[in-house]
């Protein structure tokens, strides 16, 4: 046999093979009904294109498609040499030879590649509604309503709701305890900040608390209180103190230069009288010019001492004033801070108060209404929940048997819970508190 005949032989033996559908591909065959499947957003496709090069004598294989692609949300694909192509609605077959007819007349080549569009990964199918793990599922041929439903674990067991509720009432327990004791630290706060408000030499504590806090776990927070009155009144009267020496200080300082001024006067009234006696005698030259000119100067130099002495009087009655404010600055922004302290507390009060409250009725709804609503829901375990799905935009709804309605790709089951007996039928008619309120616990459970 010739050797080209060989060579073509061989090119065909390779072709077939590499062209062959292994068993996670969907096969591109006409006679498989899984070639008739339509690609969408989130399929994952694997591309492969072989050229024949005679000058070779060779199958070569182009790398730059040699990678997994994902169709996005539009429905396209971008591929190198080629960029975005339709892939929404197109099957594997269709896509191949889109993507062929594109690279040949891109590339000038006399005839069209071989192009193998395999199907990786289906887009995914989601499950919603009374499910015991609602979520994202990835697509399986052969997929029904019944499968899907069996993923995503079948209807809620209640007996999760149990558990889920005596999860809730421990949890419920350990916030009111929480609350129970921050509210009692915040009752002894405010009784320390009341005895500073009102300058009160000793803490008076609330009656409700005494036993708790003399022998019970309530000891070690009225001890830091105390410690915290102590130090916040012994600093207060230090500098309340400090203030009231220097007022002292200050105030025997003006009445010093009160009676220094006094005296000034007196010795400046001395000097003005002397030199105006010489003034006189030098008009009738009876005293020289030098003895007048002294006493001259004297009468001005004791007239600057007084305006030095009035000044130094006036900063100190300055200085006075400054520490009189001081002083009520003090006990103005002593009064302030503790004022402000005393409302955040009373806010937060309240506000445990309110909390432990709305507690309190939930774990009332949890150990009360909580038997009698699970045991109302058992009675409800034989009724099948009913099937819907979501395809393209349209709702399918689905009667009859769900073994046989298949799932596809993309597809959302929506699962809701058969119709149940209103709760307040089931318990006491006459206690519509209780009825509201299990209600709210039913919608708690599902």
């Amino acid at each position: 046999m010739p050797s080209n005949w060989i060579r073509v032989l061989a090119l065909a033996a390779v072709v077939g093979y590499l062209t062959l559908p292994t068993a996670s591909v969907i096969a591109a065959s006409k006679n498989d009904p899984a070639a008739e499947y339509r690609l969408g957003p989130q399929d994952k496709i694997s591309i492969k294109v072989y050229e024949w090069r005679p000058a070779r004598d060779e199958v070569y294989e182009w790398a730059a498609f040699k990678a997994e692609h994902t169709v996005d949300s539009g429905g396209f694909l971008s591929l190198p040499l080629v960029g975005q192509v339709v892939a929404r609605g197109v099957t594997t077959t269709e896509l191949a030879q889109d993507i062929g007819e594109r690279l040949q007349q891109r590339m000038g080549l006399a005839e069209s590649p071989d192009i193998t569009v395999e199907l990786i990964q289906f887009r995914p199918f989601y499950v919603t509604g009374a499910v015991e793990k609602p979520g994202e599922y990835p697509f399986r041929p052969g997929l029904t309503v019944l499968k899907a439903y069996a993923i995503a674990g079948g209807k809620p067991r209640s007996s999760m709701g149990l558990v889920r509720l005596e999860r809730e009432a421990i949890t419920t327990r350990g916030e009111l305890d929480a609350y129970d004791l921050e509210a009692q630290t915040l009752q002894i706060r405010l009784a320390r900040l009341r005895a500073e408000l009102g300058n009160a030499s000793e803490i008076g504590w609330p009656v409700e608390l005494k036993s708790r806090i003399d022998t019970g776990p309530l000891s070690r927070v009225a001890e830091q209180e105390r410690l915290v009155f102590d130090t916040r009144n012994e600093a207060y009267r230090t500098q309340r103190t400090a203030l009231e020496q220097l007022l002292s200080y200050l105030d025997a300082e003006v009445q010093s230069l009160q009676k220094q001024v006094e005296v000034h006067k007196i010795e400046a009234d001395s000097v003005k009288t002397e030199s105006e006696l010489v003034a006189g005698l030098y008009k009738k030259g009876l005293a020289v010019a030098s003895r007048k000119l002294a006493l001259e100067r004297g009468v001005a130099q004791v007239d600057g001492d007084r305006l030095r002495l009035e000044s130094s009087l006036m900063r100190a009655r300055q200085e006075v004033s400054k520490t009189k404010i001081s002083l009520i600055d003090l006990q103005a922004k002593r009064s302030s801070d503790i004022s402000s302290e005393m409302q955040k507390s009373q806010g937060r009060l309240e506000e445990l108060q309110s909390r432990s409250e709305t507690a309190r009725n939930l774990l009332f709804e949890t150990e009360n209404l909580a038997p009698q609503l699970l045991a109302s829901q058992e009675k409800a375990e034989d009724l099948q929940p009913r099937f819907k799905i979501m395809r393209g935009g349209e709702t399918l709804t689905i009667s009859g048997i769900v073994e046989a309605t298949s799932i596809e790709p993309g597809d959302t089951l929506v699962v809701e819970a058969p119709a149940r007996r209103s709760v307040s039928k089931s318990l006491d008619p006459d206690a519509s508190t209780a009825s509201s309120a299990a209600q709210a616990l039913a919608d708690r459970l599902r």
